[in-house]
């Protein structure tokens, strides 16, 4: 073996050691979300925003963990209704999730009509011409994400103060 190839050789040797040494380091830190694109340390805590509205439907909650899901989701507006299935996913613990839904829905003065609980969560809520059921599942896919669909309706003919827009004010499908 010549004297260039030995040392070729002994070189790739400790950079093999090096990075497996390594490894162990970078997968604990992306493990525990301190390690992000481009390098950059981010804290859990640091990135929550405050809860928003979907789709324009101001007294409904939504934390700001979980993303809508465009696709998937269907919004109805017409002189009479507004309502929609409302889909979104995040990584969030389904007890956390479920928790944060019945303690804004009482703020917004929802009242609770029913709830079940077996492998997915179930929370109906109701209002004077509203109505919301929240189905809360933990994901089969992803480890640590949940899914959230929301069916929402609002009788715009009983209820002239409603908290949906009305649809001759708002743009269609305006998100």
């Amino acid at each position: 073996m010549s004297r260039t190839t030995a040392k070729s050789s002994r070189h790739a040797f400790r950079l093999l050691v090096l990075l497996l040494l390594l490894l162990p380091f970078f997968t604990a830190c992306a493990q525990n979300g301190k390690f992000g694109i481009g390098s950059r340390i981010v804290e859990d805590e640091e990135v929550h925003a405050a809860p928003y509205n979907p789709a324009n439907f101001r007294d409904l909650l939504v934390p700001s963990e979980l993303v809508w899901n465009r696709s998937k989701s269907m919004i109805v507006n017409t002189d009479s209704y507004a309502g929609g299935v409302l889909y979104f996913s995040g990584r969030v613990d389904v007890d956390s999730l479920t928790d944060f839904f019945v303690t804004t829905m009482a703020r917004n003065n929802w009242r609770l009509a029913g709830s079940v609980k077996y492998r997915d969560v179930l929370i109906a809520y109701d209002k004077p011409h509203k109505t919301c059921t929240i189905i809360i599942r933990q994901s089969e896919i992803v480890r640590n994400t949940a899914e959230v669909q929301i069916h929402i309706t609002d009788d715009l003919s009983k209820g002239k103060a409603s908290s949906s827009p009305a649809p001759a004010v708002t743009t269609p499908f305006a998100f």
